[in-house]
């Protein structure tokens, strides 16, 4: 067989794989869901700043003596790993009260069960802004 002749072999075999793969993919019907979840995930870690994790590889935290910094101070040029991770648990956070306080709608032929989920919702939701309030006013700008 000539080289030609195993060349076209191998472009067929791989034409037909990605033809089998193509059709698969886009019979794949994900739960809305699934797709609500990923989206989430994926707006947290671009707004914790995981882009400039995976790029700068910055430090994870500053040591210092008898203590450690998760943030630089008084600037806002710079972050360390534990700080992106800490502001995206805080977006969590805030997704997670905006959610308990969306399923309060869908009680609201019984007040009770809508008020049960509806102030802890609002609650956390007042909890993570101000926690990143408080890290970015205090622990960057240093007011």
């Amino acid at each position: 067989m000539s080289k030609r002749a195993k060349a076209r072999l191998a472009l067929r075999s791989i034409s037909r794989a990605l033809g089998r793969a193509y059709r698969r993919l886009s019979a794949l019907k994900p739960s809305p869901f699934v797709v609500a979840i990923i989206a989430v995930a994926a707006a947290i870690f671009l707004f914790g700043g995981g882009i400039y994790d995976l790029i700068m590889n910055p430090v994870v935290y500053i040591p210092r003596a008898g203590a450690m910094w998760v943030t630089y101070p008084y600037t806002m040029l710079e972050q360390t790993l534990m700080e992106s991770m800490i502001s995206m648990l805080y977006f969590a956070f805030g997704f997670i009260g905006l959610y308990l306080m969306y399923e309060s709608t869908k009680y609201a032929d019984e007040p009770y069960r809508a008020w049960i989920r509806f102030i802890p919702g609002l609650l956390i939701l007042i909890a993570a802004f101000v926690l990143g309030q408080y890290m970015l006013r205090v622990q960057k700008l240093g007011r």
